[in-house]
């Protein structure tokens, strides 16, 4: 693939001679079940392994490696950092790519096998003394993140490709939750489940959990393919943009994103919190074993395949904005409950479980759907179609307050006392339960009010797509719809 500047206008199809055809405005509208399926595969590979890392990558650093808490939250803040700076490079790199193959599958492709094998070595140990192991581990970290960013930020950059339609690309992402919910079921439950009969088999602990990743990294490079594979020709602007990295801090003059940026970075942070401190939690504050622990994290991610229709439907009647915003409020008054359970609270535990997941399905659903918008509005800004940058800036966005959510997670674990296999004090049983529960909610208010003051609404939206049209013909395109974007 090579890279340069555009070769053709900013929406048209692009010059290249392999190139298959664009799709018809009209196909452009409404997308095959296959190629919806097929988009969930790439958002399926990264479930599997972001949710094995910041459900469990943790825990296995303290309780089966030995790290302290504060060190092995380091660990993961300094390989999400170089993440968060790595991914615009990314977004940047692939909008001025030039391919028959398009701009965004040539990155899947390449990505597919390194990012299966980074999963294995972030859950292998060496034996290789403190500071060795803590060296590797640092290493293994930057070469998952450097895999991730090659393949999630054009995977999620491809979606606004695919359909320029509001409500079509709502059920797109609906899709691409859906497949996200069961590979998080899969990443934090199956890794638990099949150390213990590895583990058994290789004879170690440690030696369970490496194998485990390695099936964990080859399922997720299964669906990297399958994405690559189902989305072929479906790409409607396959032509380079004529984008400089300095450009990067232009989208956010772009009033919509700046809103939707921070809307979308507090509603996911708490689920960093929930991942991190979950296991701890249920088996600490719960009393269960760990196989029991995986069984929650098993019931959160199905609950939250079973809030998904409502969230669609929502979405689609009320509009995005509203979704958002209702099940965010909510989520941040359920998340509260986790103050109450002990052990003899069962039922309360199991029912805030359930009623937890709901809000971040809100959240993916939306967040992913109104970016997708928003990079419309680049364009009719612009004249280009720029949807890597915006989403390898949001993807950094979200990696550093990831970054910085799990390792504040350690140091609050660190500092109330912590210490792993051992009858917790008071004061860390507190520290447990007010991450569960006011570490997670706090993030949500604050993100439910710039929701709220992102003025890209459907109709608007609708009337952003009517002036990027009305331009390229060299007619009158501004009105109040538009301007209210703008």
């Amino acid at each position: 693939m090579t890279t340069g500047a555009p070769a053709a206008s900013p929406s048209g199809p692009p010059a290249s001679p392999g190139a298959a055809p664009a799709p018809s405005p009209e196909a452009a509208v409404r997308l095959p079940l296959r190629v919806k399926l097929g988009y969930g595969g790439g958002e399926w590979a990264n479930s599997v392994v972001w949710t094995l890392f910041y459900a469990l990558f943790l825990y296995f650093l303290t309780d089966v490696v030995g790290i302290g808490a504060a060190t092995a939250g380091l660990i993961m803040m300094v390989g999400t950092l170089w993440s968060a700076v790595f991914q615009p490079l990314v977004g940047v790199w692939s909008d001025r790519v030039r391919s028959s193959k398009g701009r965004r599958r040539p990155f899947l492709i390449a990505a597919a096998l390194p990012y299966g094998v980074a999963a294995w070595l972030l859950f292998t140990d060496w034996g290789l003394g403190t500071a060795g192991t803590v060296a590797y581990m640092v290493v293994a970290v930057l070469f998952y993140f450097t895999c991730m960013a090659l393949f999630y930020v054009p995977y999620g950059a491809l979606a606004a490709e695919l359909t320029p339609s509001y409500d079509e690309r709502t059920s797109l992402n609906t899709f691409r939750t859906l497949f996200a919910q069961v590979g998080a079921l899969v990443g934090a439950a199956a890794p638990l489940a099949l150390n213990d009969v590895l583990g058994d088999l290789l004879g170690s602990e440690r030696a369970g959990w490496s194998a485990a990743a390695a099936i964990m990294g080859a399922v997720s490079t299964l669906g990297i393919l399958w994405t690559w594979s189902a989305t072929r020709g479906r790409e409607h602007h396959r032509e380079a943009a004529g984008v400089r990295l300095r450009d990067v801090l232009g989208t956010l003059r772009n009033r919509s994103f700046r809103l939707l940026l921070a809307a979308y970075v507090l509603g996911w942070a708490p689920l960093n919190v929930i991942g991190a401190v979950s296991v701890y939690f249920a088996v600490y504050r719960m009393g269960y074993s760990e196989d029991y622990a995986s069984l929650v994290m098993l019931t959160w991610f199905l609950a939250g395949v079973v809030w998904l229709p409502l969230v669609d439907w929502m979405s689609k009647r009320y509009g995005k904005r509203a979704t958002y915003i209702v099940f965010t409020l909510t989520w941040a008054a359920i998340q509260l409950l986790f103050l109450l359970p002990g052990p003899e609270d069962v039922a309360l535990f199991w029912v805030a479980i359930v009623l937890s997941s709901a809000g971040s399905m809100a959240v993916a659903v939306t967040g992913w759907s109104m970016l997708a918008d928003v990079t419309d509005v680049d364009e009719l800004l612009s004249g280009q179609r720029r949807e890597g940058m915006y989403y390898g800036v949001i993807a950094f966005a979200q990696t550093a307050t990831a970054a910085l959510v799990v390792w504040l997670a350690g140091l609050v674990l660190e500092l109330v006392g912590y210490q792993a296999d051992v009858e917790q004090t008071a004061t860390a049983m507190w520290g447990i339960r007010l991450l569960m529960s006011v570490g997670a909610a706090v993030w949500l208010v604050p993100g439910a009010v710039f929701c709220w003051l992102m003025p890209l609404t459907k109709r608007r939206h609708q009337a952003v797509l009517a002036a990027i049209e009305a331009r390229k013909a060299g007619e009158p395109w501004e009105n109040d719809e538009v301007r209210a974007v703008l």
